[in-house]
């Protein structure tokens, strides 16, 4: 929609909504930008916390008196657990900061400013979004 050649209020405004909505969906993208250490962290955590829990439940005196069939549900569940954890630890050292995203932010000004997209290049230091960027 930016490539149009021609904008009104309502084209402008209809893409910066969808930037929004971007935006604020964009967290659900972020467990697949996780760094190669991140994930490797994620993994040793994982690894810690299932040993940890295991530890846990057979130094336990009340494990025992648990039934065989509660077991197996015990441990699904902590492991349930454990994947939340470390799904939560991939969203928090991923990061979704990309510079053709961040970008997206300015065209709607450039746009009211010239009408239109078609003379701007991000590739050309010094001309057209780069200047924008640069501002920022």
């Amino acid at each position: 929609m930016a490539q149009y050649w021609y904008h009104s209020v309502a084209t402008i405004e209809y893409m910066e909504n969808h930037l929004e909505e971007f935006n604020r969906q964009k967290d659900n993208f972020s467990r697949f930008r996780a760094t190669k250490s991140t994930k490797m962290v994620s993994a040793a955590l994982k690894m810690e916390f299932t040993l940890d829990r295991q530890e846990e439940r057979e130094s336990d005196p009340a494990w025992n008196n648990v039934s065989a069939a509660a077991k197996p549900l015990c441990i699904d569940e902590e492991k349930m657990l454990i994947e939340s954890e470390i799904a939560q630890h991939r969203v928090d050292g991923s990061d979704f900061n990309l510079l053709k995203i961040h970008l997206l932010n300015y065209l709607s000004d450039h746009i009211r400013q010239v009408s239109n997209l078609l003379n701007v290049s991000s590739e050309l230091p010094g001309e057209g979004m780069m200047d924008i960027h640069q501002a920022y």
